[in-house]
Parts: C-alpha cells; sequence; structure tokens
C-alpha cells in the first residue's frame, strides 16, 4: 500500500497537530515576582494517523487504549557513563506519558463515532511509530524537525528525508549485493569484474571512477559507489537485483551467462523507469556525501530528539 504524498503528509500533520500549554504556578508564594515557565507539548490523534497513512502502517489499536503500545518499544534514555543516550525497551509507566486515553467524537475509515475512545500521542510517540518503518521516513524525519530547525519547510523538509533515505536503502542493497557474491562465487566468477559490467549497464557506459571525477569524489580503494547513489537510484538499483534473482531461481538450466543477461536486462529497465519516474538520470543521483556521514548526522539528530522529547508528557 503506497503512502500519501510528501506534500499531503506535510499539510495534514501540520493541520492535525495539537498543542497543551501548561503553565507552572507558583501556589506557594503567589505575591513573587517571577516569570512563569509554560510547557508547550503537541499532539496527534491516533485516528488521524490511521486515516492519514491506513491500515498497513497505522492499524487499528485493541480497544483504543494505552495498553495497546506496550509492544512498539519506544526507546528511552537511560543514564550512561558515554555522552550518547542507550535505547531499551520500556514499561506501561513510559507509555503513560506519551499516550493519552480519551473520548471525542472522529471518522475512523469514513464511519463518524461519537463519545469513542481515541489516542492522543505525542510527537515522540509518534516518531516511535514511524522509526522502524524505512517507507515512512518523511514522517520520521517531520517529527524529529525542531531539533534541526524548529520552522523547516516542505522542501527542506523532503530534500532532508531524500538523504535519510539513503541510510536504510543502502543497507538493504548491501545485502542484495551478498546474495549476487554467493552466485557469483558458486561460478568462480570474478566480483570486481562483473560488477563493473552492471556499472556500465546501469549508468549508461560510466564506471565507478568516471562518475566519482564528474561529482568530484575523491577516489579511494574499496569504497563503493553505492555509497554515493542517492534514494532513487539505490532504489533502482535494489529493484533490479530482486527482480533478476527471482528471475534466475526459475530458470531451468542457470548459470553465470544467463545470471548476466537477466541482471543487465533489468538493470538497463530500472535505469528507463528511475528516469521515467524521478525526470532524473541514475548518473545524476549521485552525491558528494557518503551514507555513512548522513547516518551519523541522522543517529546525531535523533539523540538530541530522544533527550529533548522523552520527557515530554501530554498528561
Amino acid at each position: 500500500m503506497a503512502l500519501p504524498k510528501k506534500s499531503v503528509i506535510f499539510e495534514t500533520l501540520n493541520a492535525k497537530r495539537h498543542r497543551i500549554d501548561e503553565d507552572t504556578q507558583f501556589s506557594l508564594f503567589p505575591d513573587l515576582c517571577t516569570d512563569t515557565p509554560t510547557i508547550h507539548s503537541e499532539y496527534w490523534y491516533y485516528s488521524d494517523l490511521h486515516n492519514l497513512f491506513g491500515e498497513h502502517y497505522f492499524p487499528i489499536a485493541p480497544n483504543m487504549n494505552a495498553h495497546a503500545w506496550e509492544n512498539l518499544a519506544m526507546p528511552v534514555p537511560q543514564k550512561s557513563n558515554r555522552a550518547t543516550p542507550q535505547l531499551v525497551r520500556t514499561d506501561l509507566q513510559f507509555y503513560d506519558g506519551h499516550v493519552a486515553t480519551i473520548r471525542h467524537e472522529y471518522t475512523l475509515d469514513c464511519n463518524t463515532s461519537k463519545n469513542a475512545k481515541d489516542l492522543r500521542l505525542s510527537r515522540y510517540a509518534c516518531w516511535c511509530m514511524s522509526r522502524n518503518k524505512p517507507a515512512m521516513i518523511f514522517s520520521r524525519t517531520y517529527f524529529i524537525s525542531p531539533i534541526i530547525n524548529p520552522h523547516m519547510k516542505f522542501n527542506d523538509m523532503k530534500n532532508l528525508s531524500y538523504q535519510f533515505a539513503r541510510v536504510h536503502l543502502r543497507e538493504q542493497l548491501t545485502r542484495y549485493e551478498k546474495i549476487i557474491a554467493g552466485i557469483l562465487k558458486k561460478y568462480n566468477a570474478d566480483y570486481r569484474k562483473f560488477n563493473h559490467a552492471m556499472t556500465r549497464a546501469f549508468f549508461y557506459n560510466s564506471t565507478a571512477n568516471d562518475l566519482k571525477e564528474m561529482h568530484r569524489i575523491q577516489i579511494k580503494p574499496n569504497d563503493p559507489l553505492a555509497n554515493y547513489m542517492g534514494a532513487a537510484t539505490l532504489n533502482a538499483r535494489i529493484n533490479a537485483i530482486h527482480n533478476a534473482i527471482e528471475h534466475f531461481k526459475r530458470t531451468p538450466k542457470p548459470n553465470l551467462a544467463t545470471f548476466e543477461q537477466i541482471l543487465y536486462h533489468e538493470l538497463t529497465n530500472a535505469r528507463v523507469r528511475e528516469i521515467h519516474d524521478t525526470s532524473i538520470s541514475p548518473e545524476q543521483d549521485i552525491h558528494p556525501t557518503p551514507v555513512s556521514q548522513v547516518q551519523s548526522q541522522l543517529m546525531r539528530t535523533e539523540r538530541d530528539f530522544i533527550l529533548k522529547y522523552s520527557n515530554e508528557k501530554i498528561r
């Protein structure tokens, strides 16, 4: 099931965002002249998120209560000798601060219910719901965005989430590359020679070094071009390899030449589809920033987010 467009997600999450302003009162010293700090806690209704993302990403919570979130494994910062917080499972007492059961009127899957149970989810809880779902990388970026810029615009957030998407896709491509390596090993084939040929097939006869020079990327030994591919190109390459492996499994008399032919065909098709879908060719979707640096940025941002928002309460 496809997610709605990023612009729709952005506009809907903004429109459906609510805020609780809690004024801290100094009741023991009513005449004391001092500033009264205000806590701004944001939340979203579960019903709104379900209607936005659908059953696949936000299944209906049993009985619509906080106990439904027991198995979500929300991370919380723990005391450590290191500067970075540890991410661990937690208990219902912690969830109670980020999930509140309420009753109101709302529409869920086109059915309107009055005085029905719903949930309020803090920004932190919403991030927890999206962080283990790679397809929701834009939403994940949306919820942590205040750490980077509280007033981030749509295009900036879209570009940032595109970079963050590279992290998971690069990991996924690595898993597929290991499968290819296993097939080549079975036939005693040279992996580097094979990869060189497939790179030229996908990048319109350009080699990895050609592309690195074009994008002013330092050429270093054992530094795969995939470390610099954009999300669209990584996704296209993953799909091509997946389709080739599945096709090869069904081949009556498999051999190396057949696998090369199948993968070459899938890569060239993936190239055409990427250009059609994004109006950008794979050789244009190369970034000077390596995916490892993007991953470090994402991890730092989420560590800071956890430290700031895990203690925020909505009740």
